[in-house]
């Protein structure tokens, strides 16, 4: 080639002209005073789900003061949750998990594997890459997961056993940053993905803003339905919020949720947000709320990455495996030992938490 391309720039897009040689009307890489070459190439599998990808964000401090600031990362993310990762200003390039992204990693070469899953298809896919050096875990011949790293094992044995779970009492940023070799520091989660055009709409045509919002999310996802407050303590604790007279609430939801948000707004005479939102446009409705109630879902990484006051509520989970950072109050439930990690909706656990225990935290 004639010109000079400097490919180890974190800004060389490879496949079009990058934003400074477009601005500056630049021909090639030699006229460009902006060249920033990366120290460390990193690859980071996480693929969902979209909760757990946004308390993953934490790492990407955590890399930074480890390697330095001229890392460059890509992230390989699930189509659910590509604009979380894609908009972040910490990650260099991020790739939807498809079959043009298999092929790509097959013949792209990393300084680094950060594989953060434990499950196929992120453990096939670890297998294939090229990296010199390979944290997390892989897909082993015996059909089941190992660990790249000895500091990896103790959270895949967690995973093993309920009980050795039960056990340990460390944060899922604990455990993360252990098995990936970093110093914790209670590093933050990194979200950006917020429209503010799009929530100061929503407000307006809502009628909201005259005074402060308390967002109830009442979803739980397929996996996981013991992970719902009831609904009947649900409508309960509106009723009593209302009466004080004090908030406005919005009641959140996914599209799993849609009829009963449909239900539950016309009843109460209530906002929600849409059932269908896009990711960016439900995390700019969050944002919106000044407190947050909400089990151990989505809506509690969002609440904990935007620094909203939040109170969650668990039923199954573990409470200790969530890092508060000073703005979440927990209420666990006192089934939480009969019913530790249980993939089944059960009533008396739905309604195991009181609406008094709740009023008293807001």
């Amino acid at each position: 080639m004639e010109n000079t391309w400097k490919r180890d720039c974190k800004s060389f897009p490879g496949v079009y002209a990058c934003d400074t040689l477009k601005s500056e009307n630049y021909k090639d890489c030699s006229e460009c005073n902006y060249y920033e070459p990366y120290s460390k190439k990193i690859l980071i599998l996480k693929l969902g789900a979209i909760g757990d990808v946004i308390r993953t964000t934490t790492i990407l401090n955590g890399l930074r003061k480890k390697y330095g600031e001229d890392i460059h990362i890509t992230w390989v993310v699930g189509k659910e949750s590509f604009d979380l990762i894609k908009n972040n200003k910490y990650v260099n390039k991020a790739l939807i998990f498809n079959e043009e992204t298999k092929l790509r990693l097959q013949q792209e070469k990393f300084d680094i594997l950060l594989s953060l899953e434990i499950s196929p298809p992120a453990t096939l896919l670890a297998n294939l890459v090229k990296a010199k050096e390979k944290f997390g875990y892989y897909f082993n011949e015996d059909g089941h997961p190992s660990a790249f790293n000895k500091a990896a094992e103790p959270y895949l044995e967690r995973v093993f056993s309920d009980k050795v779970n039960k056990e340990n009492k460390k944060t899922y940023q604990e455990m993360l940053f252990e098995f990936l070799e970093i110093s914790y520091n209670k590093e933050e989660y990194v979200i950006e993905s917020i429209k503010d055009d799009y929530a100061q709409e929503f407000m307006k045509r809502k009628n909201l803003g005259n005074k402060k919002i308390i967002g109830i999310n009442i979803g739980s996802g397929s996996r996981w339905p013991s992970k719902r407050w009831s609904t009947d303590k649900i409508v309960e604790l509106i009723k009593k919020i209302k009466q004080e007279g004090k908030y406005d609430i919005i009641l959140l939801g996914g599209p799993e949720e849609e009829e009963i948000l449909g239900i539950l707004s016309d009843d109460l005479k209530l906002v929600s947000n849409y059932p269908k939102n896009s990711l960016t446009e439900y995390i700019s409705i969050v944002n919106l709320c000044d407190t947050i109630i909400t089990g151990d879902t989505i809506t509690l990484h969002m609440g904990i990455g935007l620094k909203k006051k939040v109170i969650s509520l668990f039923f199954c989970t573990p409470p200790w495996q969530i890092e508060d950072y000073n703005v979440v109050k927990k209420i666990t439930s006192p089934l939480l030992e009969k019913y530790y990690f249980d993939d089944q909706y059960h009533e008396d656990l739905a309604n195991s938490i009181s609406v008094e225990e709740v009023l008293k935290l807001i």
